[in-house]
């Protein structure tokens, strides 16, 4: 069987992936190499005592791998099950990890809503770089029980992130049924947005600043994101409290902006 030593490495992994430990893999590998033998035979070729190579097989058949101790006495050589039910295995595990994944992104927002930061400390986490600002910009979906609150510079972010990936996550969030409030200083961004407000589950509010800037944050849950487009950076906070004040500043720059 398995005589190409990179093949071997592939089913070595694949095997690990399924949780089995080395001697279980040892030895399935062992038996597809040299078919139905005996158990004496087995347990020299790969040097494990005869007790504990039934120990092993009784592994692999709870594992699916091997059906032995159902066999007659007078033809019980052993052999494993064949790669493909090993294959077979390996995808049901993976559709299962897939299963759960979808069903904790699902969950994600509640369990957000419950969560409650108290006395734990304040995280904080600086993201450099393109890949990990889109990053955690796409994760915010993921956590959040509504659209929460966006202010600063629409023109810069949308600039950096680009209009693609802008209207890739709107439609996310619109999927999800969040509503967004967003603050923004004046530009042709700010417009844009604003025009198509009713039909994107949005609120956009123009607000004049004598001291325009190229920053912005946004408010979800229990955390906040400081937008720096021209490093490019993101700064992460986790905490409540810091929050409350910036919902705080958002919420009376927003009433002045009516």
């Amino acid at each position: 069987m398995p005589q190409n030593l990179e093949v071997t490495k592939k089913l070595y992994t694949s095997l690990k992936r399924l949780n089995l430990s080395i001697q279980e893999i040892d030895l399935y590998i062992a038996s597809l190499t040299i078919g139905p033998t005996t158990i004496e035979s087995l347990a020299k070729k790969i040097n494990v005592s005869r007790p504990n190579v039934y120990k092993v097989i009784a592994k692999l058949e709870r594992n699916g791998l091997a059906e032995f101790s159902t066999r007659k006495k007078y033809a019980r050589t052993f052999v494993v099950a064949p790669p493909t039910k090993a294959l077979e295995l390996l995808r049901e595990k993976e559709k299962q990890f897939e299963d759960a994944d979808k069903n904790m992104v699902a969950a994600m927002p509640d369990l957000m809503a419950h969560f409650h930061q108290g006395e734990t400390p304040t995280k904080i986490k600086v993201l450099h770089g393109e890949e990990q600002y889109l990053k955690i910009f796409d994760q915010i979906l993921e956590e959040a029980t509504d659209g929460g609150e966006f202010f600063g510079s629409t023109k810069d972010f949308i600039g950096f992130i680009t209009w693609e990936k802008e209207t890739r996550w709107i439609k996310k969030r619109m999927e999800k049924g969040f509503y967004i409030k967003i603050l923004t200083l004046p530009s042709e961004t700010a417009d844009q947005l604003q025009k198509t407000d009713s039909e994107q589950m949005r609120e956009t509010r123009i607000l004049n600043m004598q001291r325009p800037f190229e920053a912005s944050f946004q408010l979800f849950g229990n955390k906040a994101i400081f937008w720096q487009p021209k490093a490019p950076l993101a700064l992460l906070i986790e905490d409540e409290y810091i929050v409350k004040i910036l919902k705080s500043v958002f919420y009376t720059l927003w009433e002045q902006s009516k």
